[in-house]
Formats: structure tokens, C-alpha cells, sequence
């Protein structure tokens, strides 16, 4: 038996449909989903939820789906599939996998999973990137037998209930996280390196200042007073080499705990040293996302290479005998620096952290010795969510590996003789 079989061939595939016109409310406001491209890319495996519900009119002028099949988008983000868990509707951006033949839903899933950069490659330049059902139809994926194929399904999803349960935790430690970091901003560690009372709790042991309540055993000041470098990136875009000096942009202080250094642009070493002489990243200093994403922030470790920014990127140098780096890096970390900005940006529409809204915030001082306190619990915090973040990666890693082996059959999985077909 051909185990490579055209998708047409295994199921039928329809295309959604959707009310016109679109806006018109007489479509909408009863219990039927109207899937839309941002229920499927918010969901994991199974959509159970919809952001708009269809009225009886609406639902009859669309293509209705049930809980159990399978649909794909074909507009815009191109074969993302998702099965449905609740009544709903497809629009035109859809399509729909029906009449399976000799096809397990959740194997016929993963296999449009994997061939989901397949389907961005083949879409249809227009005014949105689209898919149409022949396409989609005419794709081959590798179809074992239907044991087999339910082998395969049981063990990725196995492994997808790991990776969700992981980021289920990880979610929870980021909330653990963000409290943690305003309370260790706001109140501090006493010197037995317990949390500071708040001042609800214990208003004698705070005094109050430019920034509100403080401990009073601290201080504060300007960042231009505590910092011995302000500056951002380049402000042209480079010409970018295969191999040569990292360039780090926002997205690679956005894309994990630390700075990423994984996926990324390289610059010539001779541009790399005319950067320098605006931006030259050194351990210790504090690197702050200033457009687009603000605010995120991330200290430079001593085992990272040579870098260059861009302008999208401030270089923070704190004046580490008054202002630690972890220090620092909590005032954004924890969300402090937002009311600041909000009141040194008023009127202006906010897009941007310029680097005058830097020079003029306030920074709490604690003393040296409180501040290695307050680093060393958010260190703690931040290593936790590090190491899950990692084991995330790895079973994204190993799902790739698998999904390559299974779905191709360069490996084979043993099935039961006595299992039902």
C-alpha cells in the first residue's frame, strides 16, 4: 500500500463561509463560535472558546463545525489546525477536514502540523496570504495504517500534555514573579532577609518621598546621578553578514529570560567597532527595550560574547557602588518605571522610552548590602523560571525531532497485532 497519500484522497475538505457584510450585528450575539485566526493562535491543541458567538442568522449564512473535527486556516497565518471543541462556525479563512477515510483525527492533525511550513510556502500572494481548498487537497502527507497512525497521535500528544503542563507552570511563576518583584521594589528585605512589612501593615517603617512611601531606611535619586553611561544602539539599520558580530535587537531580549543569542543578525567586525563607540555592552550593564516592547529589561552576564544594539535597545551602566546592576534591572523587571513614564510622557501619545525619560527617573536606593539582598531573591526567582523555560525548549526540541521521525516514517512505531484497526 502507498503509504503517501494526497490529503483529498484520505478526507474532504471544505471551506468555510462567512455572513456578509461582515460588521452587520443582526449576525452575531448567540451561542454558535465564529472562529477567528485569533481563537486558533491563542489555543494549544483543542479550541474550547471564541472571542464572537454567531446568531441563528449568522450560523446559517456560515459552514457549521462540531466538536471533534478538525479545521485549518488558510487567510493570512497559513495551515495553523485546531480541533474543535465546542458548536461553532468556520468562516472563508478555514477549511474543514470531513469524511475521514482510514484516518485518525488527531494523526491527521499532527501531519498538518508538520506540514505547516509547507502550506506558508505554497500560499497565494494577494491581499492576504491565502491557501484554497485545492491546494490544500493536492498535499501528501505519510499515511500508515490507521494502528499505526493512532500510535503516533498517542505518543506526540503525550508529549504535548508535557509541554502544556510546563507552561502552565511557567505562567504560574511569572505571576509568583511579577508580585514578588513589586513587593521586593517596594518594601525590600529586612536584614534577615525576610520581605519588609508593607506600609499598610507597618506605615512606621516607612517615610514618604518623590516616589511615594518608602522604607526609611532608604534613599533615592536621579538614574543620571547613578549611572555612568546612557546610551542606545545604532541608529541605522546594518548591513547584516552570515557570519560576524551579533546584533541584538528587541526581539532577542523578548525572546526568553535571558539576552538570546540563538537567532539573531550578524554585522562586520569593522561596523561592529564603529558601533562601539556609541553603544559597547559590558558585563554589568543593564540593557532596556525602548521601542515597540518597552521596558524589558536584562543584564548583561559575563559569559556573553561581544555584541553590538540597535537604537530599539538603551545601554544602562550603573554606578555600581550606589546602584547595583539587579537593582536596576528590578525597577523594570517589577513595573516601577511605568508610572514615571507615564507622568515624564503626558500628552505625547507614549511609543518610545527616550533616553532623557531615562536620565529622569527615579531610582530607590536601599543601601549596598539590602540591594545584594533584594538581587539575590530575584535571582532565585528569575533561575527557576530559567530552568523551566529551558525544559520547554527541550521538549519543543524533542517534539520537532519526533514529529520529523514519526510523520515521515524514517521511523517506525510497533503497534499491537491484536489491536483494532
Amino acid at each position: 500500500m502507498n503509504e503517501w497519500r494526497r490529503i483529498d484522497s484520505i478526507a474532504s475538505v471544505r471551506r468555510g463561509a462567512s455572513p456578509r457584510p461582515i460588521g452587520d450585528p443582526r449576525y452575531f450575539g448567540g451561542d454558535v463560535g465564529w472562529v477567528r485566526i485569533v481563537d486558533v493562535t491563542g489555543s494549544k491543541r483543542f479550541l474550547r472558546e471564541t472571542e464572537q458567538y454567531l446568531s441563528p442568522l449568522g450560523e446559517s449564512l456560515s459552514v457549521r463545525v462540531n466538536p471533534g473535527d478538525l479545521v485549518m486556516s488558510i487567510c493570512g497565518t497559513l495551515g495553523r489546525p485546531i480541533v474543535i471543541d465546542m458548536p461553532a462556525c468556520i468562516h472563508d479563512g478555514f477549511v474543514q477536514f470531513s469524511n475521514l477515510r482510514d484516518t485518525d483525527t488527531s494523526f491527521l492533525f499532527y501531519a498538518l502540523q508538520h506540514a505547516e511550513p509547507a502550506f506558508c510556502a505554497m500560499g497565494q500572494p494577494g491581499t492576504q496570504t491565502n491557501l484554497n481548498t485545492s491546494l490544500v487537497g493536492r498535499h501528501v502527507i505519510f499515511c500508515p495504517e490507521k494502528r499505526e497512525q493512532r500510535r503516533i497521535a498517542e505518543i506526540l500528544s503525550t508529549l504535548d500534555e508535557t509541554i502544556e503542563q510546563t507552561e502552565a507552570l511557567i505562567a504560574k511563576y511569572q505571576q509568583i514573579k511579577a508580585g514578588l518583584m513589586h513587593d521586593l521594589f517596594s518594601c525590600g528585605v529586612t536584614p534577615d532577609g525576610k520581605l519588609r512589612p508593607t506600609h499598610s501593615e507597618a506605615p512606621q517603617l516607612y517615610k514618604e518621598s518623590p516616589l511615594g512611601w518608602i522604607p526609611k531606611e532608604w534613599d533615592w535619586d536621579y538614574l543620571s546621578n547613578l549611572t555612568l553611561k546612557i546610551v542606545d544602539g545604532v541608529h541605522h539599520t546594518p548591513e547584516y553578514v552570515e557570519h560576524g558580530i551579533p546584533f541584538v535587537t528587541v526581539k532577542n531580549l523578548t525572546a526568553c529570560s535571558g539576552i538570546d543569542l540563538t537567532d539573531l543578525n550578524h554585522v562586520t567586525p569593522w561596523d561592529h567597532a564603529m558601533f562601539l563607540k556609541r553603544a559597547d555592552p559590558k558585563p554589568g550593564d543593564v540593557l532596556v527595550t525602548k521601542d515597540g516592547t518597552l521596558g524589558v529589561s536584562r543584564i548583561v552576564e559575563d559569559q556573553h560574547p561581544e555584541f553590538s544594539i540597535f537604537v530599539s535597545v538603551a545601554q544602562l551602566r550603573p554606578i555600581t557602588t550606589r546602584l547595583r546592576p539587579w537593582m536596576l534591572h528590578c525597577f523594570f523587571d517589577s513595573g516601577a518605571y511605568e508610572r514615571q513614564l507615564g507622568r515624564l510622557s503626558a500628552g505625547t501619545g507614549l511609543k518610545h522610552i527616550h533616553l532623557e525619560h531615562f536620565r529622569r527617573f527615579r531610582i530607590p536606593l536601599p543601601s549596598p548590602l539590602e540591594q545584594d539582598a533584594i538581587s539575590e531573591v530575584a535571582r532565585s526567582v528569575e533561575l527557576v523560571l530559567s530552568t523551566e523555560e529551558d525544559h520547554r525548549k527541550g521538549l519543543l526540541k524533542q517534539k520537532h525531532g519526533l514529529m520529523h521521525d514519526l510523520l515521515t516514517g524514517r521511523v517506525r512505531v510497533k503497534v499491537a497485532e491484536t489491536e483494532a484497526a
